[in-house]
């Protein structure tokens, strides 16, 4: 099977995590037996010019070519694809990042609903119907471990002995994760004299080689985003049994919702939260790596998935 991935999100030397989980998971379907295409538009450092510009070199290389499949990654890429008006002879998919409504609108999901053959959302556990399909993206667990505290502490030069809750952000200061609201939660953390030793970590653009050793020396992961897709983070977390707090945003009832010393907040007040952080590090003997197996969300098993998608349009 021969596929082209049309994304707007891919790694870069000045964004080495931008978009990572789109490079993995087209690299996992090389050992699938699928020859993997990549149509890369960098807007995020070129502008609105890389769209201009990638519309017709899209154009180009989609004229005789030979593909199975056409795979989108975000809407945007999805709209590119649609203005080269070179796509009737191709079945066409797309993968949301985000709720469509947050992805360019309810009315541009309703136009991509006619013109694509398949939808996937990575938010909504009960979207397969109707060419939606539900597939959050996998995690290399190879990758993602747990590391020792010690090793961690030294590798990081951090200090020992405190308990670090982790902010993520892959690589920029999006609004939508809600840093203000994170901030707040820690100064409530840290009123009456610390008791519990708290200490925030705040990752931005972090070398990745970095995050599976920074996840194993925090006590919490704590989420504060308006709204998610379904957020990688999490998955790495249970990879590396970090425990995860998070405002009830996107797949994250599905993700963390039966796991025992995980917490999702009723609503998405600042208090709330402070006190499930709390509740969180005083759990015992957190493991989760075995769940994430069990829910299949290593990236060997949604590679499989999407294989299956991919045969059935």
């Amino acid at each position: 099977m021969k596929t082209l991935h049309i994304t707007n999100n891919f790694p870069t030397s000045k964004h080495p995590i931008f978009g990572i989980f789109v490079k993995e998971q087209i690299e996992s379907l090389n050992s699938k037996d699928v020859e993997c295409d990549v149509f890369f538009v960098n807007g995020r450092e070129n502008g609105v010019n890389a769209y201009f510009n990638g519309l017709f070199e899209l154009r180009k290389k989609l004229k005789n070519s030979d593909y199975d499949i056409l795979h989108c990654h975000h809407v945007f890429s999805a709209v590119l694809l649609l203005l080269t008006f070179r796509f009737y002879s191709f079945k066409r998919i797309v993968s949301y990042q985000n709720p469509p409504k947050k992805e360019g609108g309810l009315f541009l999901y309703l136009i991509i609903k006619v013109f694509f053959n398949g939808i996937i959302l990575k938010n909504n556990p009960t979207a397969n119907k109707r060419k939606n399909y539900y597939l959050p993206n996998g995690t290399n667990t190879d990758f993602f471990r747990e590391y020792s505290y010690n090793e961690s502490i030294i590798k990081l030069g951090l200090e020992k002995d405190k308990n670090y809750i982790i902010f993520m952000d892959s690589y920029k200061k999006r609004a939508q994760k809600r840093a203000d609201r994170f901030d707040k939660v820690i100064d409530i953390l840290l009123k009456n004299g610390n008791p519990y030793n708290i200490a925030p970590l705040k990752l931005t653009n972090t070398k990745r080689h970095l995050i599976p050793y920074y996840l194993s020396v925090s006590s919490v992961h704590l989420i504060t985003s308006d709204f998610e897709g379904s957020p990688n983070s999490v998955k790495e977390c249970l990879a590396c049994n970090t425990p995860i707090v998070s405002t009830p945003v996107g797949n994250i009832d599905d993700l963390i919702g039966n796991i025992e010393g995980c917490y999702i907040s009723n609503s998405f007040d600042s208090n709330e939260l402070a006190e499930l952080v709390i509740k969180s590090l005083n759990y015992n003997n957190f493991t989760s790596r075995d769940k994430l197996l069990e829910k299949k969300l290593d990236i060997e098993s949604v590679a499989k998935k999407l294989l299956t998608i991919y045969k059935s349009i």
